[in-house]
């Protein structure tokens, strides 16, 4: 069955160290973004109570503003309009400072882009001036930027003039009377309402404190990224790290591990680390030691068996000797010579299974050039194609007895070889072709199997033992051996060693 992945595989982390850091990593930063977000909404809410809070007050002393208008009698109120409308303006103090004045028609003004809060500080005023002095007519409330404020001066005719009063910027007005300016732009609540029973508008002006939540106010500056992207690093470096120490032990038995699995011995690790870490190398430390004695035990029972069997098959061939010669000792003779060839065959797989040899640098395109020159006595179709120099690390004298039983197949059922080979990022690929008549399906399972021959005849030179070996080397090497068919006929038997 075909695994499909995705196409975003290669996204994915490779490493237990990536992964875990990659994991520990993502769940940090989304507490982080999660508790920025908490932190970012409860500050909204605590800025709305004082809004609030603000608006209300703000509210109360605009309606005693109004209010001390409303109460004048008639004649002071005429009065003091007068007076308003001469000065273009006062100061009044109710615990804020006010602008008023006063003019025949609505002045407009550009009141800044709406936001959550100056919509909040809007509902609060409306209702905190209809609740201290009931409804007032016509009450409009803007916000408006310092530099943007409009006011109806009593000057001469010119163009703008709205009933001989013309429209001009507050600011100077403003500065003249030594109000507070307002800071980082600000805005300015502008409160226009119509007096009662007359024609003429009230325009109040105040500053609002904490005014910049009106605008749209930063909550997540620079500032605030800036620390926020320096605790990430510092997390995923001190995540990184942490997780590279506590998985350290795994990579140091992974390598333990293919050393052992390429029949080396590896040496004890040390027990160290976490409970199931120490668990698990005390479990490895006693398996490779029961592996060595196993493969200890093997050897020294194979070597018993050897010589053990060399002097009854002394003896029995001296015997033969001394019969007639006939049918039948032509018969006891081949016996015998069958299992000396089994004896030998079996040592021989002891040997190759278990390599004593030392690892070394080794040059496979070397070597094959070697050992295709010496079968070249042979007179049969030889054939090279590697242009680069390939080598590996690995053992010498295994690595040729491989590659002399695959060409001496080659040559033997194929009567000819032609050997090609690559390196890539993959892995070294070494290819051994013929054009014999190939292998059956079957044939290539059975193959590797202990002294199956495809002739039923066994001698010293094909005991059917030579395909087993040779992927048995192979697998010693971290590698593996494949036949594949040829195309127009005959095999290819395809080695294959990783790249360290």
């Amino acid at each position: 069955m075909t695994i499909k992945t995705s196409n975003f595989s290669f996204l994915t982390p490779k490493t237990i160290v990536a992964r875990m850091t990659s994991v520990l990593f993502i769940g940090i930063l989304v507490a982080q973004l999660l508790g920025t977000w908490l932190w970012v909404e409860q500050l909204k809410s605590s800025e709305k109570v004082k809004m609030i809070e603000v608006s209300q007050n703000l509210g109360s002393q605009i309606a005693q503003a109004i209010g001390f208008f409303e109460k004048l009698p008639s004649q002071y109120r005429q009065e003091t309009l007068g007076q308003l409308r001469q000065n273009g303006g006062t100061f009044l103090d109710f615990g804020a400072e006010f602008f008023v004045s006063v003019s025949k028609d609505y002045v407009d003004s550009s009141s800044i882009i709406s936001s959550e809060f100056s919509e909040l500080v809007r509902d609060n005023l409306k209702k905190t001036l209809y609740s201290e002095i009931g409804q007032v007519e016509d009450l409009d409330i803007k916000f408006v930027g310092f530099n943007n404020t409009k006011i109806t001066t009593p000057n001469g005719p010119e163009e703008g003039l709205t009933n001989n009063q013309v429209i001009t910027s507050l600011v100077p007005i403003w500065k003249s009377l030594g109000l507070m300016v307002p800071k980082d732009e600000s805005p300015i609540a502008v409160i226009q309402f119509r007096l009662k029973k007359q024609t003429e508008w009230m325009y109040l002006a105040t500053t609002i404190p904490q005014g910049e939540l009106l605008l749209s106010f930063d909550w997540i500056n620079g500032e605030r990224i800036f620390t926020s992207v320096a605790v990430s690093i510092t997390m995923l470096l001190i995540t990184f790290l942490f997780v590279r120490w506590l998985v350290s032990p795994l990579q140091l038995l992974a390598h333990q591990a293919d050393l052992l699995g390429k029949g080396r011995f590896p040496r004890q690790l040390d027990e160290t680390g976490s409970k199931e870490m120490v668990a698990t190398i005390r479990a490895f430390n006693s398996m490779a030691k029961r592996i060595q004695k196993f493969i200890a035990d093997r050897e020294r029972s194979f070597t018993a068996i050897s010589h053990d069997l060399k002097t009854p098959l002394t003896r029995a061939r001296l015997r033969v000797e001394g019969i007639e010669d006939g049918p039948i000792k032509e018969d006891l003779i081949g016996d015998l010579d069958y299992l000396e060839t089994m004896v030998k065959g079996s040592l021989q797989i002891m040997t190759d299974g278990v390599e004593h040899e030392n690892t070394s640098e080794v040059d496979i395109s070397a070597m094959l050039r070697a050992i295709l020159q010496k079968e070249e006595i042979l007179g049969l179709p030889i054939k090279m194609n590697i242009k680069e120099n390939i080598t590996i690390k690995g053992r010498a004298l295994a690595i040729e007895r491989l590659f002399s039983n695959l060409i001496n197949n080659a040559l033997t059922y194929g009567k000819g070889v032609e050997v090609t080979g690559q390196k890539k990022k993959t892995g070294i690929f070494i290819q051994i072709k013929d054009k014999g008549p190939g292998l059956s399906k079957k044939d290539k399972e059975n193959v590797f199997k202990p002294y199956y021959r495809l002739e039923h005849k066994l001698n010293d030179a094909h005991s059917g033992l030579g395909m087993g070996i040779a992927r048995n080397i192979a697998n010693i090497h971290g590698g593996e051996l494949e036949l594949k068919d040829r195309s127009g006929g005959g095999l290819i038997v395809e080695i294959y060693f990783p790249v360290e």
